[in-house]
């Protein structure tokens, strides 16, 4: 899909009560295979996400999905049962139109099926067909799901790339590295008091504040002290332990209310940095040491 079609997408609102809203968000949050699809979005990208599942409802004995078939939905059941069946190829590799296999499961109210159409366009791997009187499912297609995800994706690299363009360390990456950082990023959120780094473990991350605040903290013969204070958006730290292969320094923990941080993983922060690792450890000198805060 192009840039422009993302841009211009139209996201599909289906009208939904709150008690509705909060049960597919709870499904999308508590499973393992949603958490594959969408762990990575932000709440307002998951609203989109929820936003775009339509209600659909099926009589008995109607097959929802067909093994075999191409898929291009998930589904989520509301209320009502469904039977899942599985057929065996015969000898020649080829799967009888007329026999759904045997039965091998049955899902009720919250089960989830047919993920696997929003990643690959495979064949089904099952038949599903509905074994109570009726039932009610939430229903995500395809097209929404990828334009929606590409749609975050698109805003996401811009708002990173807007900022981190004006960050002095990365003011000589060229767009294209800025759009691979923009791209490797991992957004986490910490409340006040929680640890981002811990002093003594061995450094995996470099982190980079995005909003709220935190500070650093060194722990020796005279208790913990506070160091520094990170309260500026584009501020960074732990690059210490990866530039030097040392375990960290300091614990960071989030203050005031929380923090939002950006991490990069050892691997792509040597691949992505490399040409600022100059610059890094000359400014290595610059931090604060325990001694200096013991009175």
């Amino acid at each position: 899909m192009s840039a422009a079609d993302v841009k211009d997408y139209v996201k599909p609102v289906y009208a939904k009560d709150a008690v509705t809203n909060e049960k597919i968000m709870g499904i999308i949050k508590g499973n393992d295979k949603m958490q594959v699809l969408f762990g990575h979005l932000d709440s307002a990208a998951l609203d989109d996400i929820v936003n775009a599942f339509q209600e659909v409802s099926k009589p008995r004995g109607q097959d929802i999905i067909r093994q075999g078939e191409e898929g291009d939905c998930l589904y989520i059941i509301n209320d009502g049962e469904v039977d899942v069946y599985v057929a065996r190829p015969s000898a020649d590799g080829q799967l009888s139109a007329s026999e759904r296999g045997p039965k091998v499961v049955s899902l009720g109210s919250g089960a989830l099926f047919g993920e696997l159409a929003l990643m690959y366009s495979a064949p089904r791997a099952a038949t599903v067909c509905i074994r109570s009187e009726s039932c009610k499912l939430w229903q995500l297609d395809r097209e929404p799901f990828k334009k929606l995800l590409a749609q975050q994706s698109q805003n996401q690299y811009a708002m990173y790339e807007g900022w981190l363009a004006e960050v002095d360390l990365f003011k000589s990456l060229n767009r294209y590295e800025l759009s691979r950082l923009s791209d490797l990023l991992e957004s986490s959120l910490f409340d006040e008091g929680e640890e981002i780094i811990k002093q003594g473990e061995v450094g995996d991350k470099f982190y980079i504040l995005e909003d709220g605040t935190c500070s650093a903290y060194m722990t020796g013969t005279d208790g913990e002290k506070k160091v520094k204070d990170y309260e500026t958006q584009g501020d960074y730290f732990g690059e210490i332990a990866l530039l030097n292969a040392e375990p960290r320094k300091a614990t960071v923990r989030a203050t005031g209310e929380g923090a939002t941080v950006l991490s990069l993983s050892a691997e792509d922060f040597e691949l992505i940095l490399g040409p600022i690792k100059d610059i890094l450890h000359k400014d290595i000198d610059k931090y604060p040491q325990y001694a200096h805060f013991l009175k």
